[in-house]
C-alpha cells in the first residue's frame, strides 16, 4: 500500500499524539522512567518525530544571495541536512513560472517542507530553530529573544534593504550609486558598531541567529565597499567566523559574487 506525503503526514502525527498521551499516564503512574519521557515529550513538541517520516526539506536558492548563505550557515550549525536547488538569480530563474508557484514573490530563498513553502530567510532560520530545539542560536529567555529579534528585524527592513539596492544599482549598470544611499549604508554599520562596543558579538557574549543573519550581507556589501576604520568593532567580529566550519559557506558564495563583480567591472556583462 502506497500513502502520500500527507497521509504520511497524519499518520505519524496520529502515532506522535497517541504516544505522548500514552506516556503522560504512565509518568503519573511512574511507569516510566522520567527523564526519557520528558525527552521524547520535547521531541514530539518540536516536532522532531514528524520531521524524520518526512522526506528532508528542500531549500530554493542561490549562494550568491546573503539570505541564502544564512540559511544554509544556520542549516550547518543546528546539523539539519535540506536538499539545495539552485535558482540562478542572474538566469532570472526566480521570474520562472515553476519558482513563482513556490513563492509567488519571486525572491530566494524559500524552503519547501512537504508541499508548505516558507518564504522569508527569518522566518525559515527561526522555523529551523524550532524543529530542532536549538535554543543556543535563538534562547528562549525573552528579553534575549527580543533583542535577536530586534536585530533580525533591523537586518530585513534596514541592513539587507540597503545592500540589496546598491548591489542592483552595481549589476544593472547604474553606477556609481549615489552619496546618500553609501551614506545610508555607513549609518547601518554604525549601528552594528554600537552593539559591538561592549559584546564580542551582536546579542552578547555568544553567536545568535542575529550574528549569522547579518554577517553575510555586510561581507557582500564589502565586497564594493571595503571596511574602513570607521568600523573596526565590525571587522574584527568578522574575522571571529573564521574560526567556524560553516565559514566556508560564507566564503564560497562570496566568491560567485565576486566573479560577476569582476564581469562587470571589466565590460563582459
Amino acid at each position: 500500500m502506497r500513502f502520500s506525503s500527507c497521509d504520511r503526514h497524519s499518520f505519524v502525527s496520529f502515532v506522535a499524539l497517541t504516544t505522548c498521551r500514552v506516556l503522560t499516564i504512565m509518568l503519573k503512574l511512574r511507569f516510566v522512567n522520567k527523564n526519557m519521557c520528558f525527552k521524547f515529550l520535547q521531541y514530539c513538541h518540536y516536532g522532531t518525530i514528524e520531521n524524520l517520516a518526512i522526506n528532508k526539506p528542500t531549500l530554493y536558492g542561490d549562494e550568491i544571495s546573503p539570505p541564502v548563505r544564512f540559511i544554509m550557515m544556520t542549516a550547518s550549525i543546528l546539523g539539519i541536512d535540506l536538499n539545495f536547488h539552485k535558482i540562478d538569480l542572474f538566469k532570472n530563474e526566480n521570474k520562472s513560472e515553476y519558482f513563482t508557484k513556490i513563492n509567488p514573490l519571486q525572491k530566494v530563498p524559500a524552503l519547501m517542507v512537504g508541499d508548505i513553502s516558507i518564504c522569508d530567510s527569518h522566518a525559515i532560520a527561526i522555523y529551523l530553530c524550532h524543529i530542532c530545539n536549538g535554543s543556543s542560536l535563538y534562547p528562549n529567555e525573552p528579553l534575549l529573544r527580543a533583542k535577536i529579534n530586534q536585530m533580525l528585524f533591523f537586518n530585513s527592513s534596514t541592513l539587507f534593504r540597503i545592500d540589496s539596492e546598491i548591489l542592483s544599482a552595481y549589476f544593472s549598470q547604474q553606477w556609481p550609486v549615489n552619496d546618500r544611499k553609501i551614506e545610508e549604508w555607513l549609518l547601518a554599520l554604525d549601528y552594528l558598531e554600537y552593539n559591538l562596543n561592549e559584546n564580542i558579538w551582536l546579542n552578547g557574549t555568544k553567536m545568535y541567529l542575529a550574528d549569522i543573519c547579518t554577517f553575510p550581507v555586510v561581507t557582500s556589501l564589502a565586497q564594493l565597499f571595503v571596511l574602513t576604520d570607521r568600523h573596526p568593532k565590525v571587522r574584527q567580529w568578522i574575522k571571529k567566523f573564521e574560526n567556524y566550519p560553516f565559514y566556508e559557506i560564507n566564503k564560497k558564495g562570496l566568491s560567485d559574487l565576486q566573479n560577476f563583480i569582476d564581469m562587470i567591472k571589466n565590460g563582459k556583462s
